[in-house]
Order: C-alpha cells, then sequence, then structure tokens
C-alpha cells in the first residue's frame, strides 16, 4: 500500500526511491552518473535535495499499487520496464496518466512484460513528450501494425524502436 504520510514525510522522490529499491528497482538521481541500489544507501539530505531522474525496474516487483509514489515525480526523464512480470496494461495505463510524467518522460523502454497488450502500449499516447520508445519481447500484442500506427500518429515526434516477433 502507498503511504501517503511518509510521501508528506520525506518528499515524493525520498518515498519513491524507498518503494522502488524495496521491490528490487534501481533509481538515479539527477547530477548524479550512479545508479542507486542499496535501500541502507539512500542519500540524506534536506526535503527534495534528491531528484530521480531515471528508474532501471529490471527484474523488480513493482505493480499497479504502488504506482501513486510516482504522482510527485518531476524529473524522471528515463523509465526501463524489463522482466517486469506485475507490469500490465493498466500500469501503462496509469503511468501515461501521471500529469508530472506526460511533461518529463522522454525515454520508455518495455522489454519481456508477458502481461502487456496493445491496449497498454495504445494508451502510452498521453505521454506527450515522449521521444523514444523501445518495445521487445512482448508476447500480449497481436495487432503491431495497427497498434503503431495509432500511437505514431498521436506521437509524431516519438521515434519507435521494435524488437518484437
Amino acid at each position: 500500500r502507498v503511504d501517503h504520510e511518509r510521501i508528506r514525510a520525506v518528499g515524493p522522490d525520498r518515498a519513491a526511491s524507498e518503494w522502488l529499491l524495496r521491490c528490487g528497482a534501481l533509481v538515479r538521481y539527477q547530477g548524479s552518473p550512479k545508479w542507486q541500489q542499496d535501500y541502507n544507501g539512500l542519500p540524506t539530505g534536506p526535503l527534495g535535495k534528491y531528484k530521480i531522474e531515471a528508474i532501471n525496474a529490471t527484474d523488480s516487483c513493482i505493480m499497479y499499487r504502488g504506482f501513486d509514489y510516482l504522482d510527485g515525480l518531476e524529473h524522471v526523464t528515463d523509465i526501463k520496464l524489463e522482466k517486469c512480470m506485475y507490469i500490465q496494461d493498466e500500469c501503462l495505463q496509469r503511468l501515461s496518466e501521471t500529469s508530472n510524467l506526460q511533461k518529463s518522460l522522454q525515454q520508455l523502454k518495455i522489454i519481456s512484460c508477458g502481461n502487456v497488450t496493445d491496449k497498454g502500449i495504445l494508451a502510452l499516447h498521453k505521454l506527450t513528450n515522449l521521444e523514444y520508445l523501445y518495445l521487445s519481447d512482448l508476447p500480449g500484442i497481436r495487432e503491431k501494425e495497427t497498434t503503431f500506427r495509432v500511437l505514431q500518429q498521436a506521437l509524431p515526434n516519438l521515434e519507435l524502436e521494435l524488437d518484437l516477433e
């Protein structure tokens, strides 16, 4: 469950970092080349000092229930969802309806997430600043041509890279 008290107490970036790391994901902060992976090594400092810029959720157990943690993140430009067994269409829909991510997210990679279908990919059309989308090993996508044509029409500046059978 999302701890809204915690978000208020430590700020959205810190609370989201804690959730993501507990789930096995990595985060990278603005101005840092290093990925943060150790929960106990989370940086401390004044509220709002560390802003999440990138999320790598490879092999993590992030799921829809925790996506409220993403609402307050204003600086995330890059998200990678790889081998996330709990990521499904509703998660992508939720991601694309998060107004801060609509403004900041530029790159998204979705790889080997077996529960993602055309519906989830089509939901991404609300990410109006998305510049690059990489899709690979998504067996749930059945209407490739139609889905990608619709997405490309909605996001004409999107570079779409596909590695799908």
